[in-house]
């Protein structure tokens, strides 16, 4: 009897002391997810970086590193994707600078095992990626496209950024753009301004093009470089000039109070940065994430910027 009494005993403090190495070993385990920014200087990606730090303590059972350059160039995000295969996570979402200069580095990170989520920007060649999460850019130039003309009124000249290589969100906005205008809006002439990122391409554009009065611009930095050399024209001038913009920073809200713009086209960084995460999560778990994922946009006007529904979607310049 005391040798059974003896052995259940033994059986029982095993059970015991082995529940509460299971329950450490299941507590410890994390999903390493590495999320590389755009930049780290644009409040678009602080916003994304914010909704994935916050979907990944929501979850709890995620381990995230956020990197990224300070400047958009491939050249320096490249090195940025090396130093964080070399740490080993389990999967990386990313905003390329260029989708054909980042195939490399990171298909070689796929063949590693490592999951790739194309996360706002996306790769020329994505056949490898999970999955790409990104707006819907092609229909909110559209978008765009129909707010100027109406501020417009169907006639004038447009002047709007060219399309660069490398770029494919950027391209599909201004794309967008530019369909709908041809289709719709046969009374409003395109003009380009110069692939300068100062001032002068704009004041350039101006003085070729005397007869602008409407603007599309396609990110935060430019449209507040635009905003700067609008206000360097006669007043009178200045009046005539309809501006819609993308993204939706703190000081590009501002203009937009102030009436030198007269719309943007917000887009949902937080939202796609925790997706990303979810997503990622997913991948790594083994499940099905769809190929393409979605987010859309919001319309921020005078009328609307200071309702909480509209308000929500500035971006932010810190993560608290």
């Amino acid at each position: 009897m005391n040798k059974l009494f003896s052995l259940g005993l033994a059986t029982l403090v095993l059970a015991a002391s082995a529940a509460p190495a299971a329950a450490q070993a299941t507590a410890a385990k994390k999903y390493r997810i590495a999320l590389i920014l755009g930049t780290t200087t644009d409040n678009f990606y602080t916003s994304m970086q914010c909704g994935a730090v916050a979907e990944a303590k929501r979850l709890g059972d995620v381990e995230l590193t956020v990197q990224g350059s300070p400047k958009w160039d491939a050249t320096l995000q490249t090195p940025v994707v090396n130093a964080v295969v070399g740490g080993n996570p389990q999967a990386i979402a990313i905003a390329v600078n260029d989708g054909r200069a980042l195939y490399a580095p990171l298909k070689a990170a796929s063949d590693k095992g490592i999951k790739i989520i194309g996360v706002d920007t996306r790769l020329a060649d994505s056949s490898f990626v999970t999955t790409n999460i990104s707006s819907n850019n092609r229909a909110l130039g559209a978008e765009a496209a129909r707010t100027l003309a109406k501020l417009m009124g169907n006639k004038g000249t447009a002047m709007i950024p060219p399309i660069t290589p490398g770029i494919t969100t950027v391209a599909d906005r201004i794309q967008g753009f530019i369909d709908e205008i041809k289709t719709n809006h046969k009374n409003i002439k395109i003009v380009y301004k110069g692939i300068s990122e100062d001032s002068s391409a704009f004041s350039a554009a101006f003085a070729a093009n005397p007869d602008i009065t409407g603007m599309f611009l396609i990110a935060n930095n430019e449209a507040l470089v635009a905003a700067g050399a609008i206000r360097q024209l006669p007043a009178e001038r200045q009046s005539k000039i309809s501006v819609v913009s993308f993204d939706a920073a703190p000081a590009l809200v501002q203009s937009l109070k102030n009436n030198q713009i007269q719309a943007i086209v917000a887009q949902k960084p937080a939202e796609m940065g925790a997706l990303a995460v979810q997503n990622a999560r997913k991948a790594i778990m083994g499940q099905s994430v769809a190929k393409e994922i979605p987010t859309g946009g919001v319309g921020l006007t005078q009328a609307n910027i200071n309702l909480p529904a509209y308000s929500q979607y500035v971006y932010k310049s810190t993560c608290k």
